[in-house]
């Protein structure tokens, strides 16, 4: 009889520790989920001041912008043409300064700044000329050195860490646009091109960047 209650009473301790067990587990995945909701990391990234997620659009400064909602994969695309552009005649007093020209120099800025973002970032830069010509050349800054670097096919990658700090830092990638003087039939022909559009020059330079959370 002894034996049967206790078999009894062990069965129900048993019993009890179970159904505990699994209270708690279900208690402990549904705050954890909510916590989760609740805590999703902040994604706060501006490109030359303007929100890439949240773009002000009577701001000329801000990129046409499309994310994909599964990856959350933000693309920017904007067109960068003759006034977007400073110009140097590199010494060359053959050429009037702060003017496109054969022999002359453009460069323009694209700035990246974290913000309060809460996660590591990555993004791809890419920019192309948007006629074929052999006069003008691409390059960009290079981040170790004062060369400039050939812009590459595949476009240049940077990435930013995830930091406390890293409200105040800025990722900083000036394009350099040269046109080469040089002497011949097809670039004299493109010259003629770029240089003659109703007294404005024709200079369109497209800048795509793809940003995508880092985490490697």
């Amino acid at each position: 009889m002894n034996r049967k209650v206790n078999y009894l009473i062990a069965l129900s301790f048993l019993l009890i520790l179970i159904l505990g067990s699994s209270y708690a587990f279900s208690k402990y995945k549904t705050e954890v989920s909510g916590e989760a909701q609740a805590d999703i990391a902040n994604w706060n990234i501006s490109v030359n001041d303007c929100n890439i997620t949240n773009p002000d659009k009577t701001n000329t400064a801000c990129f046409e912008e499309s994310i994909d909602s599964e990856s959350g994969v933000v693309t920017l695309i904007k067109n960068f043409g003759v006034d977007d552009i400073s110009y140097s005649n590199n010494g060359n007093d053959n050429v009037v300064n702060d003017k496109i020209a054969p022999g002359s120099s453009g460069s323009f800025k694209i700035k990246i700044k974290p913000n309060d973002t809460e996660v590591s970032i990555k993004y791809t830069l890419k920019a192309w000329l948007a006629d074929e010509n052999v006069a003008i050349k691409l390059y960009r800054s290079d981040p170790n050195s004062d060369n400039k670097i050939p812009l590459e096919e595949d476009g240049y990658t940077g990435i930013i860490k995830y930091s406390p700090d890293n409200t105040m830092y800025e990722d900083v990638i000036t394009l350099y646009v040269d046109w080469i003087s040089e002497v011949s039939e097809e670039a004299n022909a493109v010259d003629t091109e770029l240089g003659t559009n109703g007294g404005t020059p024709k200079l369109e330079i497209p800048v795509q960047i793809v940003f995508e959370q880092y985490i490697g």
